[in-house]
C-alpha cells in the first residue's frame, strides 16, 4: 500500500507532520455483517443466536457442546468465537492479551476533513466523523490497556473528553462505549489449524483492534484452507507458527503478569464495611472467603464468587461497566454472575438480597 508524508491537515489543531494511506474507505459493520447473515440462512446452512458453544467432543466427528444442551456435529469446525472457547492444547490463554479501549462520540462545530486519523503516539488517540441524522458527529477513541489493569475505568471516559474540549468545539457529547480486543504475542493474527495436530478444527483470533479488516482476511485464508488445501498466507498467519526473539519477550512478560496477578488475587483482603451506596461495586470479605458486592440503582445487594471459572484468577470491579472483569485473561462477568466475554464458559456463583440467598448461603 502507497504512503505519502505531508506537512499539513485541515485539522482544528497543528500536526508535526502525518503519513497518508488514499483510497481507504469505511463503512457500517453491523449493515455489513447482516448482508453477509441473509447469504447463510438457507441451503443447509443455520444461524443459532443467544447459544454459547462451551466444549467440543471428537470421535469420528466433531460435536460442538452448547450451553443450552444442544448438540452441533461436522465434520469441520471453525472457532470464531473472539477468544477460542475450546483451546485443545494450542494453549492460547498463554499466547493472547486481552485489552480493553474506550470510545466517546460528540457533535463539533469544527469541519472536519475525510478520513480516520490516528495518533502515533503513546496515548494512541484516534478518530473519524460520522453521519448522524442531518449533520456529523465525530467518534473519539484511546486509552487501552490490559483488561482490569485500568484502575478506575471512569477515569478513561473522563480522559477522552477532555481531549475532545482541548481540540475540538464540541458542541454535546452523544454516547460512550468500550471494546475488548486479542493480542496476539507478535502482532499478527492467529488463523488456520487449531494446533499442528488438528486437521479439521480451525481458528480465527487475535485481530489486534482491526477486526473489521482482519476477520475478512481470516474468512479469505480459512475458506482456501477448507476448500483448496493451501491458502498463499497460511504461513503468516499459523497459529503454530514460530516465536521471534520479540513474540519470546512478549509471551514471558504477559504470563509472569498472570502469575503475578493470581498469587496477588489470593492474598489481598477484602473489606468487610457493606454500606455501598446505589450503584456501587466493592469485594468484600464474608467468614475469612472474597466475594464480590454490587448494590444496583435500585438498592438491593448482589454478592458474586470472584475467582474467576476460567483459571482460577480473582477478579476486579469495573466501575464504568459494573461488571467483574480477570486481570489474566479477561473474562468479564455481569454483576448477577452472568458471562460477558470468554474465554471462561461457566457463570459465577450470584447470590441475591431480595430471595434471602445472602443470608443462607454466604453470611
Amino acid at each position: 500500500m502507497k504512503a505519502k508524508y505531508i506537512e499539513k491537515l485541515d485539522l482544528p489543531f497543528l500536526i508535526s507532520g502525518a503519513l497518508c494511506f488514499e483510497n481507504q474507505a469505511q463503512f457500517h459493520p453491523r449493515k455489513y455483517l447482516l448482508k453477509i447473515a441473509e447469504n447463510i440462512s438457507g441451503n443447509d446452512s443455520q444461524i443459532y443466536e443467544h447459544t454459547r458453544a462451551v466444549d467440543i467432543e471428537h470421535d469420528n466427528l466433531y460435536t460442538v457442546i452448547t450451553d443450552t444442551g444442544f448438540k452441533v456435529t461436522a465434520s469441520k469446525v471453525v472457532l470464531a468465537s473472539h477468544f477460542p472457547f475450546y483451546d485443545g492444547l494450542g494453549l492460547y490463554f498463554a499466547k493472547l492479551r486481552p485489552q480493553r479501549s474506550y470510545v466517546i462520540s460528540a457533535i463539533i462545530k469544527d469541519e472536519l476533513p475525510n478520513g480516520t486519523f490516528v495518533d502515533s503516539g503513546k496515548a494512541g488517540w484516534y478518530f473519524r466523523s460520522q453521519k448522524y441524522k442531518d449533520g456529523q458527529m465525530i467518534i473519539i477513541g484511546g486509552q487501552e490497556h490490559k483488561t482490569a489493569h485500568g484502575g478506575d475505568m471512569i477515569k478513561h471516559y473522563v480522559n477522552l473528553k477532555s481531549y475532545a474540549e482541548k481540540n475540538f468545539n464540541v458542541e454535546k457529547f452523544l454516547y460512550r462505549w468500550s471494546t475488548q480486543d486479542y493480542i496476539t504475542i507478535d502482532g499478527v493474527p492467529y488463523v488456520g489449524n487449531l494446533t499442528s495436530t488438528s486437521e479439521n478444527i480451525y481458528v480465527a483470533t487475535g485481530y489486534g483492534e482491526w477486526g473489521m479488516t482482519n476477520g475478512t482476511a481470516a474468512a479469505t485464508v480459512l475458506r482456501d484452507i477448507i476448500v483448496k488445501n493451501e491458502s498463499p498466507y497460511q504461513e503468516v498467519y499459523n497459529p503454530s507458527r514460530k516465536i521471534l526473539t520479540y513474540g519470546i519477550k512478549n509471551l514471558v512478560k504477559e504470563n509472569f503478569d498472570v502469575a503475578k496477578q493470581l498469587i496477588k488475587g489470593k492474598l489481598q483482603v477484602g473489606q468487610y464495611n457493606f454500606d455501598l451506596k446505589n450503584d456501587q461495586g466493592k469485594i468484600v470479605e464474608i467468614d475469612g472467603e472474597r466475594y464480590g458486592a454490587y448494590r444496583d440503582k435500585h438498592g438491593e445487594l448482589h454478592i458474586v464468587d470472584i475467582t474467576c471459572t476460567h483459571l482460577g484468577c480473582e477478579l476486579k470491579w469495573n466501575s464504568a461497566e459494573k461488571s467483574w472483569d480477570c486481570p489474566c485473561h479477561g473474562s468479564r462477568f455481569s454483576f448477577e454472575g452472568d458471562i460477558i466475554e470468554g474465554p471462561a464458559v461457566c457463570r459465577l456463583n450470584h447470590y441475591k438480597e431480595s430471595d434471602n440467598t445472602i443470608d443462607s448461603n454466604i453470611i
